[in-house]
């Protein structure tokens, strides 16, 4: 199966931009620019367990938390219909990556292909229930006041780095149906810059690091009416993983999700599910898990008041002191539109996980069962 994605990838970004280039065209203007992004801020309040050896020890009981990016995008079209084009994000706040995702793309009646650093298809399309805002969600929102060690996500797929860089493919829209198709040959490569001149040479093989990922996403929208339906469904495979020198071998990595939303009228709601095979992320073998949840949400005017649930659990065969973490988050939300890319929202929260047995470890930080009731208020601008 990941053969034949890998290969019809590779086949569909070659032949498309090929066939593109058989057509000398001219563009009628030059590529412009444009600017757009995002400025979310929060002030949260998280009230836990906080003893010696809790994960709340010694952390703060509020604070506030920013996040903003600004991107750069500008397009042509050529006198052959075909639009070319570029797209920069650039960190507001510091951070490890400033320049988060960058990448070109070609659109036409063919669909969509874009060739650079930006998340795989399922992380790029994947469908979440309705219920969160800019800034809270019970899945993996922007801002978490909990002292957890992961958050309840259901959008993550297996490169290393999620905008590593790859090929994304994406159909144009069949009586609502809609397809995206990605390759990635070095999952923790999201730059190629080397030291003292230009790039040289083909990525390092680093250990416990991926190459060769596929990753796949269909979507299906109805709108009906007074009501709609927006389903959802894929997986992201790893191709092969670099082994470490000496140690023991591990399985490659392969994620399913699927989630579907309904909505009729003023409400909304829905459910989502991704299952984690071989995941690794803790640096031991066999460990599996799965996350599962739910949402609605109602909008009155410029009101829109939210509620989500989701659990989490793991299970690892490979390490006794750890053998299962569950952990289990819900939150109220509302949202008010003050206007166009202004919005106000807020949350409560309430975090609490359990592991079995007790006291065990889980990314080799010692853990013991943790409750955690969170209040915040944020702004989401957007421009």
């Amino acid at each position: 199966m990941k053969k034949f994605l890998l290969g019809t990838s590779m086949l569909v970004g070659t032949g498309l931009v090929a066939g593109a280039s058989l057509n000398p065209a001219a563009a009628a203007d030059p590529i412009k620019l444009s600017v757009g992004g995002f400025f979310k801020t929060a002030y949260m309040m998280n009230f836990d367990d906080d003893g010696e050896g809790d994960l709340g020890n010694e952390r703060n009981t509020d604070g506030f938390f920013s996040d903003a990016e600004i991107y750069f995008r500008g397009s042509t079209v050529l006198d052959n219909g075909l639009e070319v084009g570029a797209r920069i994000e650039l960190e507001g706040e510091t951070d490890g990556d400033q320049v988060d995702e960058a990448w070109i793309f070609f659109s036409g009646g063919f669909g969509e292909i874009h060739i650079g650093s930006e998340d795989e298809a399922l992380a790029n399309n994947c469908i979440v229930p309705p219920g969160g805002t800019g800034n809270f969600s019970a899945y993996s929102p922007n801002q978490w006041g909990a002292n957890t060690l992961t958050s309840n996500t259901v959008c993550t797929g297996v490169d290393d780095r999620g905008d590593a860089q790859k090929i994304l493919y994406v159909t144009p829209s069949f009586a609502g149906f809609q397809v995206g198709l990605s390759y990635t040959p070095n999952g923790g490569d999201e730059s190629h810059v080397q030291t003292g001149g230009p790039h040289l040479g083909m990525p390092t093989n680093v250990d416990e690091e991926s190459r060769h990922n596929v990753s796949i996403y269909a979507t299906y929208e109805y709108a009906g009416d007074d009501w709609g339906l927006t389903w959802g469904g894929g997986a992201s495979f790893e191709g092969h993983v670099e082994q470490t020198n000496g140690g023991a071998d591990r399985e490659e990595s392969d994620f399913y999700q699927t989630g579907l939303n309904l909505s009729f009228g003023n409400f909304a709601v829905g459910g989502v599910f991704e299952y984690f095979n071989d995941l690794d992320d803790q640096g031991v073998n066999d460990l599996s898990a799965w996350v599962a949840g739910i949402g609605g949400a109602y909008t009155y005017d410029a009101w829109t008041w939210g509620a989500q649930y989701s659990h989490q659990d793991r299970e690892n065969d490979g390490e006794a002191s750890a053998d299962e973490f569950e952990q289990d988050r819900v939150v109220l939300t509302t949202n008010y539109a003050m206007g166009p890319g202004i919005a106000i929202d807020g949350e409560i929260g309430y975090t609490w996980t359990d592991t079995d047995p007790e006291n065990g470890t889980l990314s080799g930080t010692e853990i013991d069962d943790y409750n955690a009731l969170e209040i915040g208020i944020g702004t989401n601008f957007t421009f």
